[in-house]
């Protein structure tokens, strides 16, 4: 009755996401013909039961002054409505249309959007563009995953399962298994929910309004196109707020971080016993809270809230960068000096030797991904017997942040011109300058995570590699640290 016949009236289900009827009526949107099939199958007491039913939401319209609604069904007429047809009669008909059957025991609901609208939605209305098939299918996958992750989380008690195919060609559904942002969106969700929640609370009336986390990201870039229909574009800088059961309410933008490579994602979730007050606030696409539409103590609720969520984003983001300017001299020397305080100057320093380089690979890697040609430590890495000279590594380009296992890391290619052995060292670089050798109680220290070769990771320091050619280091970052990277040939 809801779903067929009550489309536009509020339903307010308890631990349900609909409110107003709306997202049922996004799937005769989808319709260029304004048109579903709706395909049930339920349990009633012990027996499994069938129905189907075709409906279309179009225009209202007068004909010979009689007035119509603009809405029809297709099934077995009735009185004063349509009914489905049911059980046996339903499957047959439903699997002649070409539906998926349901499996054994199985219960649920199919939905077919007929001629579906396929314009791209990241396009103005008015440069009208279709997507391919298999494009949409790919928007859709990464549609379904942006606004749904909360719920899809595999150590969730009741887990959504989204699979998307177009055309019988299976679109992947991003995760944070394989998504460096969405991971850290999931990382801060369960921080938020936990033990390590920070509660958000409002002074006058006293009430906790929900609980808030974060997690920092490093080189952690949003790029996808639906995504960016959100808000979401590089590196995170949002929260996303959500109230039961857990759907994407909104990205909310807070003040980003000084350096573009880094970012932060954070999590805020009503308290359960304030659901029903940022129901009230949501417009019918429940894409905001919006406290001009609530009065008295539910709209200081929804205000305190969003002031309280960009306190805590603007306390994450830190202080701005002061805007510096550019001096045309050389830097190379400087940088031998000061490398540690420099971001983002690319290559090995002008006044450092060709003799130098080829000796050792030196880099300097930073939370920002910044290289410098901070001067080499003296430890004699890389002095090797002249019979590896011509395989002694040089770094190439500066660190970049890369996502790898579904999380951040550096990366810092190495090239050789033969056969080497090659061990990488990472280090965390002082204010000085030098090396530390001993970390502050509780700190974290950059890790070797291994070396990329053709396109397989060897985990270790160390590596063989039978040619010449380039090879990717990776290392795990340090939050808020200056790294140096080193690499060197060593003896077989």
């Amino acid at each position: 009755m809801s779903f067929v016949l009550n489309s536009g009236e509020r339903q307010d289900v308890d631990g349900g996401g609909g409110t107003y009827g709306y997202g049922k009526g996004a799937f005769f949107l989808a319709s260029r013909v304004g048109t579903v099939l709706i395909y049930t199958r339920y349990r009633e007491g012990r027996q499994l039961r069938s129905r189907l039913i075709a409906s279309a939401l179009l225009s209202s319209t007068a004909m010979n002054g009689v007035p119509y609604t603009g809405r029809h069904w297709w099934g077995l007429p009735s009185r004063d409505h349509c009914e489905p047809i049911t059980d046996r009669d339903a499957e047959v008909t439903a699997h002649r249309l070409g539906l998926p059957g349901f499996e054994e025991e199985e219960t649920g609901t199919t939905v077919v959007v007929l001629d579906p609208d396929l314009s791209d939605p990241t396009m103005p209305d008015e440069d009208h563009v279709d997507m391919s098939v298999e494009a949409a299918g790919r928007y859709l996958a990464d549609a379904s995953a942006w606004n749904l992750w909360p719920v899809t989380l595999a150590d969730r008690a009741v887990r959504l399962h989204v699979s998307v195919s177009a055309h019988g060609v299976r679109y992947p559904v991003p995760s944070e298994h394989d998504d460096a942002v969405l991971a850290n969106f999931a990382t801060a969700y369960r921080a938020a929910l936990g033990e390590n929640g920070t509660p958000l609370s409002c002074m006058r009336p006293r009430q906790e309004l929900g609980r808030f986390s974060h997690a920092d990201t490093f080189g952690a870039k949003v790029t996808s196109p639906a995504a960016a229909e959100l808000g979401l574009a590089g590196s995170p800088h949002h929260v996303c707020l959500m109230r039961s059961p857990d759907l994407v309410v909104q990205y909310l933008p807070g003040p980003s971080k000084p350096h573009p490579d880094v970012g932060y994602a954070a999590v805020f979730k009503v308290n359960d016993d304030l659901d029903r007050t940022f129901s009230k606030s949501e417009p019918p696409t429940h894409d905001g809270w919006i406290d001009a539409q609530l009065t008295g103590r539910d709209a200081t609720f929804v205000r305190v809230a969003r002031r309280r969520i960009l306190e805590q984003c603007t306390a994450i983001a830190g202080p701005k960068m002061q805007s510096s300017q550019t001096i045309a001299v050389p830097i190379g020397a400087i940088a031998q000096k000061l490398g540690f305080l420099l971001s983002g100057v690319g290559g090995t320093g002008a006044s450092e030797s060709d003799e130098d380089v080829g000796r050792i690979g030196h880099g300097f890697g930073a939370p920002t991904g910044g290289s410098s040609g901070a001067e080499p430590p003296k430890h004699g890495r890389g002095r090797t017997s002249s019979p590896w000279r011509r395989t002694r590594p040089v770094l190439v380009g500066a660190p970049f942040f890369a996502s790898h296992a579904g999380r951040a890391v550096l990366v810092q290619k190495v090239r050789v011109s033969g056969p080497a052995a090659l061990r990488g060292t990472a280090s965390v670089l002082t204010g000085e300058g030098s090396l530390e050798t001993a970390r502050p109680a509780g700190s974290a220290v950059p890790q070797i995570l291994g070396w990329r070769v053709a396109g397989n990771l060897t985990l270790g320091e160390q590596v063989e590699v039978t040619e010449g050619g380039e090879y990717e280091l990776l290392v795990t970052p340090v939050v808020d640290a200056a790294l140096d990277i080193a690499v060197e040939s060593v003896s077989r």
